[in-house]
């Protein structure tokens, strides 16, 4: 879950671009989000994706995602990728917190941007995929939150790219990974059981998520490919519309230098566009 970079293009489409835009004021913060808008004359209002990048809670940049958000403008969505607070500074949830205002801001501020409120994805690659997994999975956590209240933190698609989807999983995240849960969570894992399973997407799975497409590689060393599994047969079994993609010899970051890569992000990025402008 070390940060996974994503400055990948799919398109050379150079899309308008709304840089540091500020969302959210939290915590004496200021977040601030960019924005990729389709090409001019693409039909509005448009449909929309949010994107969050990786860094196990603790590190990286919004500008990781500019290349997915490119390639998603290229299609005609509304791309946006999101900063948000990072561990140790900020302890777990606030960073599954700002991602949810964050889509609660885009809804709030639709017609300025031409968004449809109806087709709002969210995409992430690791700690971003967790994020935009549980927008896909579950409404707005803090019941006191103060910022855009009356919108729906809810997406109706999302792009999974190597996330983690149950980081109570001994098996694939062992004693190696207890200092990175102490950096977010600021206990030991032994005093944040309840924490860690409450940070596993895996446990939100029901009928009516959104629809998910994953892209994992099978020689992942920091999230294995297990996981991808287990969110697939959970999808599966609640009858969630899904596609996953292991990617054979990728690991934990996009390598076109491993075959079936470009392959997996360009059906992923024409997937979720489909899905977005079908969903109602």
């Amino acid at each position: 879950m070390i940060s996974a970079i994503l400055t990948i293009a799919l398109s050379q489409t150079a899309p308008k671009v709304e840089m540091g835009v500020i969302y959210s004021r939290v915590a004496k913060e200021e977040l601030k989000m960019d924005l990729y808008y389709p090409p001019a004359g693409t039909k509005k209002p448009y449909p929309a994706i949010l994107l969050f990048h990786g860094g196990a809670w603790t590190m990286g940049n919004r500008s990781e995602m500019e290349g997915l958000a490119k390639s998603f403008a290229a299609r005609g969505v509304f791309a946006a990728t999101a900063s948000y607070r990072l561990a140790p500074k900020y302890r777990y949830p606030a960073m599954l917190d700002d991602a949810q205002t964050a889509m609660r801001f885009l809804r709030a501020n639709s017609g300025k941007y031409g968004v449809d409120v109806r087709k709002i994805g969210a995409g992430g690659a690791s700690a971003g995929g967790q994020m935009a997994l549980f927008l896909g999975t579950t409404g707005t956590r803090d019941p006191k939150v103060r910022e855009y209240r009356m919108q729906s933190s809810r997406a109706q698609a999302v792009f999974n790219i190597f996330g983690p989807v149950d980081l109570s999983n001994k098996q694939d995240f062992g004693v190696a990974l207890d200092p990175l849960f102490f950096l977010v969570l600021g206990k030991s894992r032994a005093q944040a059981a309840k924490e860690i399973r409450d940070a596993s997407p895996l446990y939100e799975v029901s009928k009516d998520d959104a629809p998910v497409f994953t892209i994992h590689g099978t020689e992942d060393p920091l999230v294995p490919v297990n996981q991808a599994k287990l969110l697939e047969a959970a999808l599966t079994q609640a009858g969630v519309k899904q596609k996953t993609i292991l990617v054979k010899d990728m690991k934990h970051g996009i390598d076109y230098s491993v075959k079936g890569t470009r392959e997996a992000l360009t059906e992923g990025v024409d997937t979720v566009s489909s899905w977005l402008a079908s969903s109602r």
